[in-house]
C-alpha cells in the first residue's frame, strides 16, 4: 500500500520543478506528495470514465514515472546550478509539529466519523466491478466523484484501510504543500504556524471527509504560480483533477482565481488571457447546468446551519480574529488583497444555507450538497496564507514580544490538540463501528453461497467489506445514490413484524446487529432467529428456529446522560429512552427480577481506557461488552478499578455530546433478560 503512494513522489517532484522554477530542490521535494497525489487522483478519475479496471492503473501510473523521470533527466545540464534557500528553524519545527498532528488519526485503528464507510463500499465496487454498481438484491449505482475510491481500490490490502491511510496522507501532503507554499511567499515558518492555530481541516479529514480534504490538493498548483500570469492551460488540467476528487476544492479554485482577476487591474490581462477566461467560464457555467440536472430541486442542506456564523467561528479559532487583523492591516497590499477577497467569496457562498431546507432550485440544492460543512473547510488555507503573511511583517520577527506570544500560543494550541487526539486512540466507542462489529464481519467468507444478510441502514448498520458470494440489504447513501430496487424497507418491516414468510420471500438468510442499533432487540425477542457468532456486543443471526426469547430493560441510576447515537435511532421496541445511566468511579449494584429467567445480560459501553470487575470478572479496554450469566445471582455488581480520568470529547463540540469535558466512565445502556420460549 505505502510502495503504491511511493508512485507519486516522480511525477510530483517533476512539476514542482516546472512549475515552481524559483524553487531549490529541497522545496521540490515538499511539493511532490502534493503534486504527485493530485496527479495520481487525476489519473484514477480519467481512467474511471474510460472504464478502466484497476489492473489498467498500474500501466497508467507506470507511464506516469517514466515520463517524470525523462523530464527531470532532460531538464538537468552540465551547467545547472542549484538553487539553495536557507530555511530557519522554526519553519522545521511547525512544519513537522504540523505533520505529526495530521498523523496521528493512523493509530487509532479504525477512521473516525462515517463518510469512510461509503467511500469503501464505493472502492470495493470499482475493484469488484470497475464501477460504482450497486450488487444484488439491490440494484443501481452510485453518482460521485471517482478520483478517490478509484485510487483507493488500487491500493489494495484491506479497502477500509486503504481509503484511511490515503485520507491521512492527502492532508499530510497538503500541510507540507502549504508550508512550501509559504515559504515561497516569503512568509518563512508564520503560514505552517497559522494553520495550527485552527482546528478546522484536521477536523474535517478526523470526521473522515477525505475526498474533500484532498480535493483542495489542487489549491497548490495555483498557490505555487499566484504571483505569476494566469497559465490557463495548468488551471484548466488542475482544474479537470479537482473535479474528479470533489467539487468542493474546484468551488475555491474558481474563488481564488476570481479573486485574484478582480484584484488585478483589467488593463494587465491581456486579450488572448480573456478568450482563456471566458472559455474557462463557459465551460464553468455548462458543467454546472450538466451536473445540477442530476438533482431535483431537494431542499437546500445545512450540516451545521449558518455556515459563516458560529461554527465558522468554532473552527477557525485563532485565525479568525487574526485574519480580520490582518486583512485590516494589509488592506492596501496587493498581494494580500487577493487572499482577503478570497476568504470573503468562500464566506459569501456560505449564504446558501441561510435557506436550509428550501427547495425548488436545483443549483442551489445541488451547491448546499457540495459544499456543506463549509465551516470545517472552507476558511483555513486563505486565513492562514493571509495571517501567515501578516506575521512575517512584526517588526523583529521571532524576537519580537508580538512574534513570541503567537509562536507560544501555536505551541501550546498544538500540544493540546496532540493531547486531545492521542486520547483519542483509547476511545474505540467513539467508532461508528465496533470492534465486535469487525470481528464479525472478518468471518462472513465462512457464511454459505448466496447468503443474504439483511443490515440497519444507518451509520453503524453497513458491512462495509462484503464478499462476493453473499449480499447485504442496506446500500450507504453517498453522493447521489440511484437506486433502482431495494429490499430494505420490507425486509425491516418483516422484521419488526416479526413477518417470517415475507423474509423467506425476500431470501433473507442472516441479519447483523451492533449495539448501537435497535434491530437486535426485535430478533432477540423472536423465536425465529438464533444466534450464531456474538463478539463484544455484535450478534450475527441466522433466520431458524430458536427456542429462547429476550425482554430489555432500562436501567436507572443517579446519573443519567444523553446516549450520543440517540437522535439516529427511530425505534425504540422496549422503551429504553435517549438517556442511559453513567458510572465513572466507585462500585455499584443492579439488581434483576430472575424469575423464570434462563439467563441475564448487561450492555456495557466503556467510555475511555477502563478497568472493572463485574460479579469479580476483570474486564477493561473502550468499546461495548455484553455480559452474561445463568440467572439466580441476583443481578450485576459493577466495581470500576481504574481511576477517573478527564478527556476532550469531540462529541460535546458537535453536539450530540452533553459534555466537552468529559470524564471516562461506564454507560449502561440495558439489561437483557432470556427465557426458554
Amino acid at each position: 500500500m505505502i510502495l503504491g503512494l511511493v508512485l507519486s513522489f516522480l511525477p510530483g517532484f517533476a512539476t514542482a520543478r516546472r512549475i515552481d522554477t524559483d524553487g531549490d530542490t529541497v522545496r521540490h521535494f515538499m511539493l511532490a506528495p502534493a503534486l504527485g497525489l493530485l496527479i495520481l487522483l487525476g489519473i484514477s478519475g480519467i481512467a474511471f470514465f474510460l472504464g478502466l479496471s484497476v489492473e489498467n492503473l498500474t500501466i497508467f501510473f507506470i507511464i506516469a514515472n517514466v515520463i517524470a523521470f525523462i523530464a527531470i533527466r532532460t531538464e538537468l545540464s552540465p551547467v545547472y546550478q542549484p538553487i539553495v534557500i536557507e530555511r530557519n528553524t522554526w519553519f522545521w519545527i511547525f512544519t513537522l509539529i504540523a505533520l505529526y498532528i495530521a498523523f496521528t488519526p493512523l493509530s487509532y485503528y479504525l477512521p473516525m466519523g462515517v463518510d469512510w464507510i461509503g467511500f469503501t463500499f464505493l472502492a470495493d465496487s470499482f475493484a469488484s466491478n470497475a464501477s460504482f454498481s450497486i450488487d444484488e438484491p439491490s440494484s443501481g449505482y452510485w453518482i460521485y466523484p471517482p478520483a478517490f475510491p478509484v485510487l483507493a481500490a488500487w491500493l489494495g490490502g484491506d479497502i477500509y484501510l486503504s481509503v484511511f491511510i490515503l485520507g491521512v496522507v492527502c492532508f499530510g501532503s497538503l500541510l507540507l504543500a502549504i508550508a512550501a507554499i509559504g515559504e515561497k511567499m516569503g512568509t518563512e515558518h508564520w503560514a505552517i504556524l497559522a494553520m495550527l492555530l485552527a482546528p478546522a481541516l484536521f477536523a474535517k479529514n478526523l470526521d473522515s471527509g477525505f475526498p474533500t480534504v484532498a480535493s483542495q490538493l489542487g489549491l497548490v498548483v495555483i498557490l505555487i504560480i499566484a504571483n505569476d500570469k494566469i497559465r490557463w492551460g495548468i488551471v484548466g488540467l488542475t482544474s479537470i483533477a479537482v473535479l474528479l476528487i470533489h467539487p468542493t476544492g474546484f468551488v475555491y479554485l474558481i474563488t481564488l482565481l476570481l479573486a485574484k482577476v478582480a484584484v488585478e487591474k483589467s488593463d494587465r490581462i491581456t486579450l488572448a488571457e480573456k478568450i482563456q477566461m471566458q472559455i474557462f467560464v463557459i465551460s464553468l457555467i455548462l458543467l454546472t447546468i450538466v451536473a445540477a440536472t442530476q438533482f431535483d430541486g431537494d431542499a437546500i442542506f445545512a450540516e451545521y446551519g449558518w455556515q459563516g456564523g458560529s461554527p465558522m467561528i468554532l473552527y477557525s479559532g485563532l485565525l479568525l480574529p487574526l485574519g480580520i487583523w490582518a486583512a485590516w492591516s494589509m488592506k492596501s497590499d496587493m498581494e494580500a488583497r487577493v487572499f482577503i477577497v478570497w476568504a470573503f467569496l468562500n464566506w459569501v457562498i456560505t449564504l446558501v444555507h441561510l435557506f436550509d431546507g428550501f427547495t425548488g432550485f436545483a443549483i442551489f440544492s445541488m451547491l448546499s450538497y457540495v459544499m456543506y460543512s463549509m465551516s470545517m473547510h472552507a476558511f483555513h488555507i486563505p486565513l492562514a496564507i493571509l495571517v501567515g503573511m501578516r506575521l512575517s511583517k512584526i517588526e523583529n520577527g521571532i524576537a519580537s514580544d508580538g512574534g513570541r506570544a503567537i509562536m507560544i500560543a501555536a505551541l501550546l494550541i498544538s500540544g493540546i490538540a496532540h493531547s486531545a487526539l492521542s486520547e483519542l486512540s483509547e476511545h474505540t466507542e467513539l467508532q461508528v463501528i465496533s470492534e465486535g462489529d469487525i470481528t464479525l464481519i472478518s468471518i462472513l467468507d465462512d457464511l454459505p453461497e448466496s447468503s443474504i444478510i439483511y443490515t440497519e441502514n444507518d451509520h453503524w448498520g453497513h458491512i462495509f467489506s462484503v464478499p462476493d458470494h453473499i449480499g447485504v440489504t442496506a446500500i450507504p447513501t453517498l453522493g447521489i445514490l440511484k437506486q433502482e430496487h431495494s429490499i430494505q424497507n420490507a425486509a425491516t418491516t418483516a422484521i419488526i413484524y416479526d413477518n417470517i414468510e415475507r423474509l423467506n420471500e425476500l431470501g433473507i438468510t442472516h441479519a447483523f446487529a451492533s449495539p448501537k442499533g435497535t434491530i437486535m432487540h426485535y430478533l432477540s425477542a423472536s423465536t425465529h432467529w438464533k444466534k450464531i457468532w456474538e463478539s463484544q456486543g455484535s450478534i450475527l443471526y441466522s433466520l431458524q428456529d430458536d427456542n429462547l426469547i429476550s425482554e430489555f430493560i432500562p436501567v436507572v441510576g443517579d446519573n443519567m446522560r444523553v446516549d450520543p447515537w440517540a437522535e439516529l435511532r427511530s425505534l425504540d421496541p422496549f422503551s429504553l429512552g435517549e438517556k442511559k445511566a453513567y458510572i465513572s468511579e466507585g462500585v455499584h449494584n443492579f439488581a434483576v427480577n430472575e424469575s423464570d429467567a434462563y439467563m441475564v445480560c448487561i450492555m456495557l459501553e466503556f467510555v475511555g481506557s477502563v478497568k472493572a470487575q463485574i460479579n469479580g470478572e476483570e474486564f477493561s479496554g473502550s468499546g461495548w461488552y455484553n455480559i452474561c450469566s445463568v440467572a439466580g445471582f441476583g443481578g450485576f455488581e459493577i466495581s470500576i478499578t481504574s481511576d477517573l480520568e478527564y478527556w476532550i470529547n469531540p462529541l460535546g463540540a458537535s453536539g450530540r455530546g452533553d459534555a466537552l469535558i468529559d470524564t471516562t466512565g461506564i454507560r449502561i445502556h440495558w439489561i437483557e433478560t432470556i427465557y426458554l420460549a
